[in-house]
């Protein structure tokens, strides 16, 4: 009898590329058709979210237009407009702008109409929603007219504070010059003679070389505080 060959192993049938990826695209219809639901749900979510952030920036800048436009025509009645109405005008156009870039600009207004009608106080409250900061020259502004608030109230401590802030971080000589020299008033109205020296000296450092009236000016306060010449 003639033996039988042994028989070779046959060999697992491979696919070619195509029917692999025919496979996972068939995977792919399951696994979506199963999840429908999700699918419409995340599609509207997504419009949503792209609706209502084009929505905002289109309202966003209306509302700009209109608070520059309101803020333009306030400016220019002002020296017009007697001070209630003014202020009046002032905390109506805050009420609907206030947290638009303008509004910094409508509290220095009202703020200065205060401090000329002697409500010290309620300036400082005004303009504490904005200053002390530097994030603009704006806020600059607001934080210098913040301690000058401060000084008529004759809260002088807190005067001291923000001339203190200001001489620190101010970028411009004539502002750190004048920060100065309110933290000298401001030390004066303390009692405390040896900072308001020293708040004098930092005052003459920060003039112009050929400012001689502010120099001599100063140097006299100096004098008079020393007793006897300026170091």
């Amino acid at each position: 009898m003639a033996k039988q060959r042994p028989s070779s192993p046959k060999s697992s049938p491979t696919g070619s590329a195509d029917d692999a990826f025919s496979a996972r695209v068939l995977q792919f219809v399951a696994w979506a058709r199963n999840r429908t639901e999700v699918l419409i749900a995340a599609i509207v979510v997504a419009v949503l979210l792209v609706g209502g952030t084009v929505y905002y920036f289109q309202q966003r800048s209306a509302q700009l237009d209109r608070a520059a436009a309101e803020i333009q025509e306030i400016q220019q009645t002002l020296a017009f407009t007697e001070a209630g109405e003014a202020t009046n005008r002032l905390r109506e156009f805050l009420a609907q702008f206030g947290g638009t870039p303008y509004g910094i600009e409508a509290r220095l207004a009202l703020a200065e109409i205060l401090l000329d009608e002697g409500d010290s106080e309620e300036a400082v409250a005004v303009l504490s929603e904005v200053a002390p900061s530097f994030r603009n020259p704006l806020r600059v502004q607001a934080t210098e007219l913040l301690a000058v608030a401060h000084e008529a109230a004759e809260d002088w401590e807190a005067a001291a504070e923000v001339h203190s802030q200001i001489l620190e971080r101010a970028e411009l000589r004539f502002q750190r010059r004048d920060a100065a020299q309110g933290l000298a008033r401001s030390y004066l109205a303390l009692g405390d003679t040896s900072a308001a020296v020293d708040a004098y000296r930092r005052t003459i450092s920060e003039l112009d070389e050929d400012d001689d009236e502010s120099r001599n000016y100063f140097e006299m306060r100096l004098a008079e505080l020393t007793g006897g010449a300026p170091e």
